[in-house]
């Protein structure tokens, strides 16, 4: 065996690579003319409340400039009565939904773009028709309880053209007046650590405005690397980390260690076995501190935006209440030198 040829074939299988929902990212149209593929029928929320049937998938939520992709996780995590992973857990992940934004839905029986053994899968696109949420069938996941799932929920419609809208998610009714002194008042005030998180979880359009404005002693500008340092200093650490990736429909946050580190020109990826997020650096524009006092105190993130003001990721190190942050990560995100003057 050529030990050379096999130590590349290794190394080169950790390097990321450009997900599919950033390929095409307004393929929704090219999804439903497949023979293969299967429109459903909205809402979709009953839909995934049924994923227990499947057993476990791998779920992947994506932006222009983000994917994370989490496998073998159980279906049970989309009904709302279990989608809160127990505190105590090692490794974690989480997923908040805003079902009013999931606009297209598709059961795909067999990708035939994928290299390798047929992939069945969910897919989920906004009203632009930009892909949010692909759920994979996993190795063990029931195959005839995906099919039963994508007859149950079939549109009786198959064959009319998408009607996508136009424009930016940004544009999509923004109210942009902000009270400078409400805003700093309730960033001051002591939240419980499950509101902060609940608030972290949701796809603020306005967030890049209320970190500029809140105040150096809570936010300011670091330099746009910042994420690639705190990452790989926490995978020395063995600190574990809450990376949240998010579009307008859904935000998925995963809970755990940081194992490995990528890179291949401008996108980094975290490959760990059974998790991996990926992030083009190229698209980061700003990236913010944040600190927020808690009752159990403060809680630092590292927040990263894109040229249209978008928060595309974030990053921070507690997942719950009764303890403080670990001190190794508040240490090295503190060291990260302020931009002042933006």
């Amino acid at each position: 065996m050529n030990t050379t040829n096999s130590n590349a074939a290794v190394a080169e299988s950790l390097l990321p690579e450009i997900p599919v929902c950033w390929r095409n990212p307004t393929d929704a149209q090219q999804l439903a003319a497949q023979p293969n593929a299967i429109r459903l029928q909205g809402p979709f929320a009953p839909l995934l409340q049924r994923l227990n049937e499947v057993g476990n998938v791998t779920d992947l939520t994506c932006n222009h400039s983000a994917s994370l992709e989490k496998h073998n996780v159980s279906g049970d995590i989309y009904h709302p009565h279990l989608s809160d992973t127990d505190n105590e857990s090692a490794e974690a992940v989480h997923l908040r939904i805003f079902y009013p934004q999931w606009q297209y839905g598709f059961a795909l029986l067999d990708d035939a773009n994928c290299d390798g053994p047929p992939q069945y899968s969910f897919q989920f696109f906004d009203h632009r028709g930009e892909m949010m949420h692909k759920i994979l069938m996993h190795d063990s996941s029931d195959l005839d309880a995906f099919r039963r799932l994508a007859g149950d929920f079939a549109s009786p419609d198959q064959s009319s053209p998408l009607q996508l809208a136009s424009g930016t998610a940004q544009a999509d009714g923004i109210d942009n007046t902000i009270d400078i002194n409400a805003l700093r008042a309730d960033w001051a005030h002591a939240h419980s650590p499950d509101d902060f998180l609940q608030q972290q979880e949701q796809f603020d359009q306005q967030r890049l405005r209320k970190l500029r404005l809140a105040g150096k002693a809570f936010a300011y500008q670091v330099a746009n690397d910042s994420a690639r340092i705190i990452l790989q200093r926490m995978a020395e650490f063995g600190t574990s980390v809450m990376s949240q990736v998010g579009n307008a429909g859904i935000v998925q946050a995963y809970y755990g260690k940081i194992k490995n580190i990528r890179s291949r020109d401008s996108l980094m990826g975290i490959m760990n076995s059974g998790f991996r997020m990926q992030l083009r650096e190229d698209h980061i524009d700003s990236v913010w501190v944040a600190k927020k006092p808690t009752t159990d105190g403060i809680v630092t993130s590292l927040e990263l935006f894109n040229r249209q003001g978008t928060r595309i990721a974030s990053f921070l190190s507690k997942k719950g209440s009764g303890q403080p942050e670990p001190r190794e990560w508040r240490d090295a995100v503190m060291r990260l030198l302020p931009i002042f003057g933006t």
